[in-house]
């Protein structure tokens, strides 16, 4: 017994050490895409510089993750990340909560701003801030963090770090854009992300907020 239990011990110590590596990896290459190599992007013409985001996001946000959790945890990734679990309970919320959210933005845009969406967009915005944003970065913050660190803390400390990391990812794009130094923002993402873990937690189901955080994302974009 005592062998087993210095085992898994080791085991845990062993998986926090690669979690915190992962972290520092994943922050470190997010960060020189967001503050450096996105200027590069640019360079390439609208429709270039779509597809480079697109891949540079599945690279970084993806791609690592999924052969941790199928090479090292020996757990295949579809079940890992509850992707064939509660799938139609998830996608019902998504739905019924991206109506919801859509409702909200209608009111504040059409009845209160007496103004419209815009739908005429850049395809970046469609592609990277619609179809892609939800599935890689929930897979990463809700599918992966906040498993992970569930499985050592309670759920809401591991939710309020994962909100909190979830914040500090926005931060390269923010101080690259000049946009550092806004309170309210940073409280505004941080209930945000404490939401998204909270509905993530009740569904069961990655795909509620796979739906909930592309399409929320959409209403943000659009107005």
């Amino acid at each position: 017994m005592e062998l087993n239990s210095k085992a898994e011990n080791n085991a845990k110590n062993r998986n926090v050490q690669t979690l915190i590596l992962y972290l520092l990896f994943f922050y470190f290459i997010w960060a020189l895409k967001e503050l450096w190599f996105i200027d590069y992007f640019h360079l390439f013409g609208e429709t270039a510089y779509t597809l480079l985001e697109a891949t540079a996001k599945i690279l970084v946000w993806i791609v690592p993750i999924w052969l941790y959790v199928k090479y090292d945890l020996k757990i295949k990734p579809i079940d890992y990340f509850n992707m064939n679990v509660h799938v139609k309970k998830g996608l019902f919320w998504g739905i019924i909560l991206s109506t919801l959210i859509g409702l909200r933005f209608a009111i504040e845009v059409y009845l209160i701003n007496k103004e419209t969406f815009h739908f005429l967009l850049p395809l970046d915005s469609y592609l990277d801030g619609f179809l892609i944003v939800g599935i890689t970065e929930e897979m990463v913050f809700r599918g992966f963090i906040l498993k992970e660190i569930n499985s050592r803390i309670s759920f809401w400390k591991a939710n309020g770090i994962t909100s909190l990391l979830f914040l500090l990812i926005h931060y390269p794009i923010w101080i690259h854009n000049r946009e550092f130094f806004h309170f309210g923002t940073h409280i505004y993402i941080f209930l945000l992300s404490l939401v998204f873990g909270f509905i993530y937690k009740k569904t069961g189901s990655i795909w509620s907020v796979v739906l909930l955080h592309s399409f929320y994302d959409l209403f943000v974009t659009i107005i």
